[in-house]
């Protein structure tokens, strides 16, 4: 497959520390990136475990790549050998070998809480302790599973999102891109409040995310063309916007 995107313009809307790899890919097959953040990233002051308080634990699940990155860069106690690390997708799994963590097992047969919940490994959590970093405000669905299946869970929650505010410059250059890579609900809803004022645009634009939940909420918010990439990779996004750029650009 060729992967020349010819000058197609793809508008990036990963937090500023995330963006990067994959608006290198885009412009590497040349393409344009036009990064524009609809989620800012901060740190949160927390209580970390003490190295006796991670000896109780049997798991610690990482829920995103900025999870990981935060934990490692504040967290001052060894991880105990014994612990199991788990990674909810490929975004956190790679963050966590980047950052020098094993990696004991992640989901693969889809990605997310819901992929995760379907391993084997968690289907009996009688008497097992979990920790889950994660940022303010996550879902609880799986924390509830979890404990459903008789864990005890517990959080640190080590970042909180907020709404970045761009200038009108960038809002105008944001609606003229071709293409719209979005990677979570939140992005997806934030893209729209941000950019209110022109939806109509934005709307009509494709729009390429990472799973088929996140397609059923854009469709709902109303944008009409949805595409899902095979897995939620940076050369994944790249491969579906060769593919839909050969079948409606060059026609």
């Amino acid at each position: 497959m060729c992967m020349a995107l010819n000058g197609l313009s793809v508008l990036v809307t990963r937090p500023r520390l995330q963006a990067q790899g994959v608006c290198n890919l885009i412009e590497q097959a040349q393409g344009k990136a036009i990064h524009f953040p609809v989620i800012d990233i901060e740190a949160v002051a927390t209580d970390y475990w003490t190295t006796a308080e991670l000896e109780t634990l049997d798991a610690i699940i990482f829920v995103s790549r900025n999870a990981v990155d935060y934990f490692v860069q504040d967290n001052r106690y060894a991880l105990p050998d014994k612990l199991q690390l788990i990674a909810v997708g490929d975004g956190s799994a790679e963050s966590m070998l980047l950052n020098g963590l094993r990696v004991d097992f992640r989901p693969t047969q889809s990605i997310g809480s819901e992929g995760l919940l379907l391993m084997p490994e968690l289907e009996d959590m009688s008497d097992k302790k979990v920790l889950i970093v994660r940022g303010k405000g996550g879902r609880e669905l799986l924390a509830d599973t979890l404990k459903e299946r008789g864990a005890e869970v517990d959080y640190i929650e080590v970042y909180q999102r907020v709404l970045p505010t761009p200038s009108a410059l960038q809002c105008e250059q944001a609606v003229k891109a071709d293409a719209v890579m979005c990677t979570s609900i939140e992005g997806v809803t934030n893209l729209s409040l941000l950019l209110q004022q022109r939806l109509s645009s934005l709307f009509a634009k494709p729009l390429l995310v990472i799973s088929e939940r996140i397609k059923k909420y854009a469709e709902s918010m109303g944008f009409e063309q949805v595409w899902v990439t095979k897995d939620t990779s940076d050369n994944a996004i790249i491969e579906l916007l060769n593919q839909w750029k050969e079948n409606n650009v060059e026609k």
